[in-house]
């Protein structure tokens, strides 16, 4: 399904808008099971241990609706703690994150984007303990990868 951009800029809105209302609600099911979550990095791996409480046996609906709550607030962690701001990525359509919600400006090296959604959805998919803390890390910290051997001389 094609949106023009003006939807993709009035959802990107949207999901700003509710962003305190679902954290708040994070939160407040985390406490009902004894997890506090406070926007530190110690956050990372609680989300993880949060999230594969909370998943269960849900349906994809609700386990849709819980990677991007979870999402949310996997992006506020990198957010508060490393800085940068939440962008929609709209002018170029083959960016692995084209409109998708993503942190910009976290990192030394400019033009990295966090796309915290996709990263609570790939742990979602392998729950492998410290997926979170390894993409934050990885992302914020990239390593330089040289190519200078495979260019000819």
């Amino acid at each position: 399904m094609v949106i023009s951009r003006e939807q993709a800029l009035e959802d990107f809105d949207h999901f700003l808008m509710v962003m305190d209302d679902q954290s708040d609600a994070l939160r407040n099911e985390a406490a009902k099971r004894g997890i506090t979550l406070d926007l530190s990095l110690d956050d990372l791996e609680r989300l993880e241990k949060l999230f594969d409480m909370m998943v269960g046996d849900v349906d994809n609906d609700t386990r849709s609706s819980l990677i991007v709550s979870f999402g949310r607030h996997l992006g506020e962690v990198v957010r508060e703690n490393y800085g940068g701001r939440w962008c929609e990525l709209l002018d170029d359509e083959n960016n692995v994150n084209f409109n998708k919600p993503v942190i910009i400006g976290h990192a030394k090296l400019e033009g990295l984007e966090f796309a915290p959604l996709t990263t609570m959805r790939a742990y979602s998919l392998r729950k492998k303990p410290g997926t979170l803390r390894r993409a934050v890390d990885a992302d914020v910290n990239p390593d330089a990868l040289d190519l200078s051997e495979l260019v000819e001389k």
